[in-house]
């Protein structure tokens, strides 16, 4: 990170830092949300015994994501110091990160290949899928096992895909960044309908096409992305004694953060286990709802891109009222458009909800999780951006306690209560999403209540850097990022 660039992070107007930094993700998070809407939409358009196929691998492949993101947001974070602090030692430290959370990666795939067959069970899939032994729906449940195959095979390069783009946007560059997630999400989403729709020639049939979907187009982009940040970079390569002490000695707080990525993923793995005891139809339901509800965090999902860059450069350079001011702004921010989000999903839920599956029963259940869901999605909000922001400062404990607090010990409990409320019930109960509303929405609470108790230092910020003689620099760069 150049001097100009610090500059205009740390002196510029602070709403006019975000507004800039995070603009430019926005096409790029809303194809990286829609892509996986589009997924469960065409899967949909294959019958309801492929939704719930799909709906049991959601907590698998979702911990696939989320450990591939948490081990970027490690190298981002390394970026970010390096660059404040350590600026000449940046080349080498970025392609240490890389190997280094490959090696990583490729540990858990290992694990995950070999754990498939007891994880799926412990989801009830086995539960589910025995019932289909000897008919047609066969198919589906071989090339379930087929794309999970294929998830962990290229778990690798979907994590070296992450990882520069992380890498991109620690140096300022959310342009570039925000450009090869939308050319990669655009490329996937084409292959997808050509391979998932049912009267496509290309067609293949259950998750085989997702399968070929994800593998092919992660390898290329992969490799696409190293290209462009070799270009942008001049990487420089590590010495093999310097990359086995950087594998060796992984620090505590980097396991925090990978860790704190894995609590959504059981939260999800419990829901669907929820969903199972309840209706498959539930699962079906859910292999939606996990996927829309990233989509209605857009702006959260906005702000995790670019807020920790933002707020770890200024906390990192002693600049701790600005801190708090991108704190206020964000919070306002979300709390204002996930309101709005609500009222405009609880006025249109009937229309959208068969719009988006055509499945009766399944759209039956997604107008009711339209009409309560979203408004608890205010607190999810709060929750997703202070836990980036904590880990940009270094603090990825306090922010892992904000994961725990919000998705196992809130909203589980209920959903459980409201679990049972709907396994009692006749007819289609909306027991169980007003407990997922409630559980979370009353993480706002704790996390108001955590950000009003704290205090802003750090007794190794540096003192904060002269303003540049020639303001209208920083403008430039503003318009530039």
């Amino acid at each position: 990170m150049d001097q100009q660039l610090k500059n205009w992070f740390t002196q510029e107007k602070i709403a006019k830092v975000i507004w800039h930094s995070t603009w430019p993700m926005f096409g790029a998070i809303l194809a990286l949300l829609a892509y996986d809407l589009l997924e469960s939409s065409l899967l949909a358009l294959n019958g309801e015994q492929a939704l719930t196929a799909l709906g049991f691998t959601l907590p698998i492949t979702t911990a696939i994501t989320a450990i591939a993101i948490g081990m970027s947001i490690i190298t981002n974070n390394k970026v970010i110091k390096y660059a404040c602090l350590h600026s000449h030692e940046l080349a080498k430290s970025v392609v240490i990160s890389l190997l280094q959370a490959s090696f990583f990666i490729l540990l858990f795939s290992i694990v995950f290949y070999f754990a498939n067959e007891q994880i799926l069970s412990l989801l009830g899939n086995h539960s589910w899928s025995s019932g289909h032994i000897g008919d047609p729906q066969i198919e589906i449940i071989h090339s379930q096992m087929n794309y999970l195959d294929s998830r962990y095979f290229s778990w690798i390069f979907l994590g070296i895909i992450w990882q520069v783009n992380a890498i991109f946007r620690a140096l300022g560059n959310s342009k570039l960044a925000s450009r090869i997630m939308m050319f990669w999400l655009f490329t996937k989403s084409i292959i997808a309908i050509l391979l998932i729709t049912p009267e496509s020639s290309f067609h293949l049939s259950g998750l085989n096409g997702l399968a070929l979907s994800h593998s092919s187009v992660d390898i290329l982009f992969a490799i696409i992305s190293v290209v462009f940040l070799h270009k942008n970079l001049n990487l420089m390569w590590p010495s093999a004694t310097e990359l086995r002490r950087a594998i060796f000695s992984l620090k505590l707080n980097s396991f925090i953060i990978v860790l704190q990525q894995l609590i959504t993923p059981l939260s999800i793995a419990l829901l669907t286990i929820i969903a199972a005891n309840i209706s498959y139809s539930y699962v079906a339901a859910f292999a939606f709802i996990f996927r829309m509800e990233p989509i209605f965090l857009l702006l959260p999902m906005m702000l995790t891109t670019t807020m920790p860059c933002i707020i770890g450069t200024n906390f990192w350079l002693g600049h701790f009222k600005r801190v708090k001011q991108a704190y206020y702004i964000a919070f306002i921010a979300v709390a204002t458009v996930q309101l709005l989000l609500a009222i405009v999903l609880l006025i249109n839920n009937n229309m959208l909800s068969y719009f988006i599956c055509p499945e009766g029963e399944v759209a039956e259940l997604l107008a009711v999780y339209l009409t309560w869901v979203p408004l608890g999605y205010i607190g999810a909000g709060f929750a997703i951006v202070y836990q980036s922001c904590l880990n940009a400062e270094g603090k990825p404990l306090q922010a892992c306690a904000i994961g725990i607090m919000h998705r196992l010990v809130l909203l589980l409990p209920l959903a459980v209560v409201g679990g049972i409320l709907s396994i009692n019930s006749i007819s289609t109960d909306s027991s169980l999403f007003q407990a997922l509303m409630l559980g979370h929405f009353s993480a706002a609470l704790y996390v108001i209540y955590l950000f009003r108790k704290r205090t802003f230092n750090h007794t190794d910020a540096t003192v904060p850097i002269p303003e540049l003689p020639n303001k209208q620099q920083n403008n430039n760069l503003g318009e530039q990022l």
